[in-house]
């Protein structure tokens, strides 16, 4: 797949960074997925390795017939040449969809307690493929099936924003002051005119990671 690195995340077995599962080899369960910037067909050097991803489950509050979790979120191991910024999400010029970097938004908090958002809670995500998109909460803890698969993911957030291909694992935020930002989730999914995503609430990523 082609996705984007959500966010780095200080952790005891090592630097890390946090994506999709569904952006690993298998979505749920550990196989060594390895990642490569930007493919490993332009350079074939080994970034990262999946080292966490939970199995789906059933029974309890999954439906009938899925395979649940509460998160779309996976963990890969920097190698140990990898270089990587901690705090640091890279800013697009504007939300108008460009890819091109100008400067960076600097996650100066987490909230690690919210699952639930407030109706018209506004937040961005920044992705390889649409850039910067900002909007507002729809929809807040749904229990969403993803399309042509068993799994459902539990209490998810909609946001009204721009979203493509590739933009699964953006990192999700909200923007406090300037270009310091509180770091709130993590996108998995979008709809089919490519106007809303759905994010994982991190509360729920530190959960499951």
């Amino acid at each position: 797949y082609l996705c984007t690195m959500g966010f780095n995340v200080s952790h005891a077995n090592g630097r890390s960074f946090i994506t999709n599962s569904h952006c690993t080899n298998t979505q749920g369960g550990v196989e060594g997925t390895t990642y490569y910037q930007p493919l490993s067909s332009v350079n074939p050097t080994v970034i990262a390795t999946e080292a966490a991803d939970p199995a789906y489950f059933k029974g309890g509050v999954c439906p009938k017939g899925r395979s649940c979790r509460w998160s779309d979120a996976s963990r890969a191991l920097y190698a140990s040449g990898t270089a990587s910024n901690q705090g640091e999400i890279a800013k697009p010029l504007n939300t108008g969809g460009t890819l091109e970097v100008n400067g960076v938004f600097t996650i100066t908090a987490q909230d690690a307690n919210t699952s639930s958002f407030a109706t018209g809670t506004v937040v961005n995500k920044v992705g390889r493929t649409t850039g910067w998109s900002q909007g507002a909460v729809t929809n807040t803890c749904v229990h969403t099936n993803v399309s042509r698969s068993r799994f459902t993911q539990l209490c998810q957030t909609f946001v009204a924003a721009a979203v493509g291909s590739g933009d699964s694992g953006s990192p999700v935020f909200r923007i406090t002051s300037g270009d310091n930002v509180t770091l709130v989730g993590i996108l998995w999914g979008g709809s089919s005119d490519n106007r809303t995503f759905v994010f994982s609430p991190l509360k729920q990523i530190a959960q499951e990671l």
